[in-house]
């Protein structure tokens, strides 16, 4: 009896030993040292679970290979949870689609209950709608006759639905977002009917940057929560400057309000977080265009994904610089410890700074660098690896290749070098309230970049592009 029990366990072991080696390798993330000396382990196992299977009859013997088995076993089953969920997280996190969402929106007091209560009415739409706003509009042409009249002025056009001069007008979510916050009367006395998902096309250039060259990569922050897909206004726009070779990270700050050219227009310029609406291709070639740069990667997040993060590390550690009174805490100057809820109102206030976002932006970026300093260094990430990775799987969108990951993490295993983490931010010269090309017609606050600054920004993003250290440039 001993002898068949102790037969099957060591089979269930040796499969499991087999899954275990297949998925490491598939995973491909452990430098050689730390590769080959584990497979040949498992191997050497698996053969001594085979000769133990005809070979061991002794009663003793055969109760230490039953228990060696069932230990091995579940060994090998929590490694392969850590290991199914890193493959899974690099598998998926590169491949989310964008969408952008629009409204058929209607006067509160109106009759229309539905999409098809605008049948043969008069639908208010903006002249210069983008690709995917006439992509909406097909949607909307697919289930109704509308007769479309065209708006060059969003006042105008928010103001003609309100005095009921057009039935119901089509707006991007962020811009109906923006009508709210500025026209009491539009957004007390509007509705939504009718809700339109789009899929924004995404670039189809396939960059892979080898591990020894240095690269940019957009970080990027919505103006949401929830769903990770929706394209939203971008609030954080930040260059990360990677150098592999140096070990040195550069963030460069460019404020949400930054008057930028949206790449491939002319005439009317637009404020930085509105790019965002457009896709996240849409920021990060804009950003190329302000920085005279290549930025080959990006990364996506929300205001989810900073919270989940930072709770998933237990928290961060900060040098506060300016005290503060917030909604969940009161800020001091001086080092503190943040959850997730707090570095998200951390990295968010503005109101209360002296240089109201361009502050607000230097400290995203001790966020960032909060994070990057607890990811490399902390053990404790370990002990929720497999949460860690679920929260960056559902909060996190990049296009950066699983490839190129894993050679990171297989260099940051094999030398656990220590980086040096730079901030900067891109100086503004004024502000004013000026027209935007998102939302003509109407006065929004912009800030208008510094030329100088910009120009020193370039030169050292592009100097660490070209291998200098930082403090050589």
């Amino acid at each position: 009896m001993l002898k068949k029990l102790n037969a099957i366990l060591n089979v269930i072991a040796i499969i499991f030993l087999l899954v275990v080696s297949i998925s490491i390798t598939k995973l491909n993330i452990l430098p050689g040292k730390y590769y080959y000396p584990l497979i040949m382990l498992v191997l050497i196992m698996m053969v001594l679970f085979i000769l133990s299977i005809f070979k061991n009859n002794k009663k003793g013997l055969l109760i230490t290979s039953i228990i060696t088995s069932i230990v091995i076993s579940i060994i090998s089953s929590l490694g392969l949870i850590y290991l199914n969920s890193t493959n899974n997280l690099l598998d998926n996190i590169s491949f989310k689609k964008e969408k952008s969402i629009y409204y058929v929106v209607v006067k509160k007091n109106s009759d229309y209950k539905e999409l098809s209560d605008l049948d043969d009415k008069k639908l208010a739409i903006m002249e210069n709608g983008s690709t995917n706003y006439q992509k909406a509009l097909k949607e909307v042409n697919k289930k109704i006759d509308v007769n479309t009249v065209k708006y060059k002025n969003v006042n105008v056009l928010a103001n003609d639905l309100i005095t009921e001069k057009v039935d119901g007008i089509l707006l991007n979510s962020n811009s109906k977002r923006i009508l709210d916050d500025i026209l009491k009367d539009f957004r007390n006395n509007t509705r939504i009917i009718e809700k339109i998902s789009i899929d924004v096309k995404q670039s189809k250039e396939n960059v892979t940057v080898s591990n020894t060259e240095p690269f940019n990569i957009l970080i990027s922050g919505i103006d949401t929560d929830g769903d990770i897909n929706s394209v939203s206004r971008s609030d954080v726009n930040i260059v990360m400057t990677v150098n592999p070779k140096n070990h040195e990270v550069l963030l460069t700050n460019i404020q949400r309000d930054m008057q930028v050219q949206l790449h491939g227009t002319t005439g009317i310029k637009d404020k930085l977080t509105h790019v965002g609406i457009y896709g996240i291709d849409m920021s990060r070639q804009t950003i190329e265009d302000f920085l005279d740069t290549k930025i080959s990667y990006y990364i996506r997040v929300n205001f989810d994904s900073l919270v989940k993060v930072v709770d998933t590390i237990d928290g961060v550690d900060i040098d506060n610089d300016i005290a503060f009174k917030g909604y969940t805490r009161n800020f001091e100057v001086g080092k503190l410890h943040l959850n997730g809820k707090e570095a998200l109102e951390y990295a968010r206030e503005r109101k209360k700074m002296p240089s109201g976002d361009y502050t607000r932006g230097l400290h995203q970026e001790k966020i960032i660098e909060a994070i990057i300093n607890k990811v490399t260094t902390s053990k404790k990430i370990l002990n929720n690896y497999s949460k860690f990775t679920s929260v960056l799987d559902e909060f996190i969108q990049t296009n950066i290749p699983s490839s190129t990951i894993k050679s990171y993490v297989r260099e940051q295993i094999d030398t656990m070098p220590s980086w040096t983490v730079i901030s900067r931010a891109v100086d503004s010269s004024g502000s004013a309230l000026v027209e935007t090309y998102s939302m003509p017609g109407m006065n929004l606050y912009v800030a208008f970049p510094d030329e100088n600054s910009v120009r020193t920004a370039s030169t050292i993003i592009n100097g660490m592009l070209e291998n200098k250290k930082y403090d050589t440039i």
